[in-house]
C-alpha cells in the first residue's frame, strides 16, 4: 500500500513538472512576438511601427522601433528589413534613424522628411499615441 501511494505521489509529480515546463515554455513564445503595425505604405515599399516600444523621453521626444520593407513588383512578397529605432522630434516633424538596439542618449542631429511620405505618414501615426 505505501509502495503503490509513493508511485501515486512520484507519478504526479513527474505529470506536475511537465505541465510546468510546457506551459512556461509556450507563454515565452508568445511573449517574443512583436505585433507590427503597418503606418505607411507605397506600390512598393512599407513602414511598420512597433506601438508597445513608444517611448517619451524628459524632454518631449518620441522614440519607436520601426521596420522598413521592401514589396517585390513582381510576385507581391515581402522583403524585411532588420528594425531599426527612429527618434522623433513631433513638434518639429523632425526624425533621426539609430540601429534598434542602441541606447537613445542624444540625438546629435535631425533630418526633415522631404519627399519621403513613408517618413511622413510614420511621424504622424507615431506622434497620435
Amino acid at each position: 500500500m505505501i509502495a503503490l501511494r509513493n508511485l501515486l505521489h512520484q507519478g504526479l509529480l513527474i505529470c506536475s513538472i511537465f505541465f510546468l515546463i510546457f506551459f512556461s515554455s509556450s507563454f515565452k513564445i508568445f511573449a517574443d512576438e512583436i505585433k507590427w503595425l503597418e503606418v505607411s505604405k507605397s506600390n512598393n515599399e512599407s513602414l511598420s511601427i512597433n506601438p508597445n516600444s513608444i517611448k517619451y523621453n524628459n524632454k518631449g521626444f518620441l522614440s519607436v522601433i520601426a521596420k522598413y520593407s521592401e514589396i517585390d513588383s513582381g510576385d507581391q512578397t515581402v522583403i524585411n528589413k532588420e528594425p531599426f529605432l527612429m527618434a522623433i522630434d513631433c513638434e518639429n516633424r523632425l526624425f533621426s534613424k539609430f540601429p534598434a538596439n542602441v541606447d537613445l542618449r542624444q540625438v546629435k542631429k535631425w533630418e526633415k522628411p522631404i519627399n519621403n511620405k513613408l517618413i511622413k505618414k510614420t511621424i504622424i501615426s507615431s506622434c497620435s499615441y
